[in-house]
């Protein structure tokens, strides 16, 4: 009758901890699919001042003030909408790509093997100039795609961001007097929206893919210790 009465006691926690993982991992997976649907609004969203961006470059390259009335902004609509994009889709992956690579924890550990590896090529007082490049080139190339996706990174930010000043201008009368007011100190020339719209359009689409690879590492190793 205790066996019987321990077995029923043992099975009844049982089924409860199974319960209760299979409830946190259902709120973890609607989390998780939740940001998602969140990023691919937030990212919808982010594309359209990079629509504008490209609209108010056409005006003003190809000089189409007058452009005005319902087929001459539909046809600027056509053109500007889908180079937006690719424009956005191009510069976001340019900014988040370190991001994705550094959260690759087998693609990390086979650089930091390969670069803290013996196995470099030592550059002698006598070599020619071409082969000392080449061995250098050689000794560094384990760490290439970090550098090269860092600087593409920061290249990117540097275009977003004159972008992002072209489209919401914190001061009215262009770059110029930007920099004239900042430098002298005028803050209340300042339109404080429009650098709150400038920061939101920078970093909002990078901390959405920060917080779903979070959400994703915590998903993986919830899995492992509940497994």
């Amino acid at each position: 009758m205790t066996t019987y009465s321990t077995k029923n006691t043992y099975q009844t926690k049982k089924r409860s901890t199974r319960s209760q993982n299979s409830g946190a991992k259902t709120a973890r997976s609607l989390l998780y699919w939740l940001a998602i649907c969140v990023a691919v609004v937030v990212a919808a969203a982010n594309m359209l001042p990079y629509c504008r961006a490209v609209s108010l470059a056409l005006i003003n390259i190809f000089d189409l003030q007058g452009l005005v009335g319902f087929f001459g902004n539909r046809a600027l609509a056509l053109i500007s909408i889908p180079v937006g994009i690719v424009l956005w889709a191009f510069i976001q992956t340019a900014e988040t790509y370190p991001i994705l690579l550094k959260h690759d924890r087998k693609l990390m550990r086979l650089i930091a093997l390969e670069a803290d590896s013996a196995d470099q090529l030592q550059v002698n007082e006598d070599d020619d100039p071409a082969l000392v490049r080449l061995k250098e080139w050689y000794n560094h190339f384990p760490m290439l795609s970090i550098r090269t996706a860092n600087r593409a990174s920061l290249s990117a930010y540097i275009v977003d961001t004159f972008i992002c000043l072209a489209v919401f201008p914190p001061v009215d009368g262009g770059f110029g007097k930007l920099v004239f007011v900042v430098f002298t100190g005028q803050w209340g020339l300042i339109n404080w929206g429009s650098v709150g719209l400038i920061v939101t359009m920078l970093f909002c689409f990078e901390l959405m893919v920060r917080f779903i690879l979070f959400l994703g590492l915590q998903w993986h190793y919830l899995k492992r210790a509940h497994g």
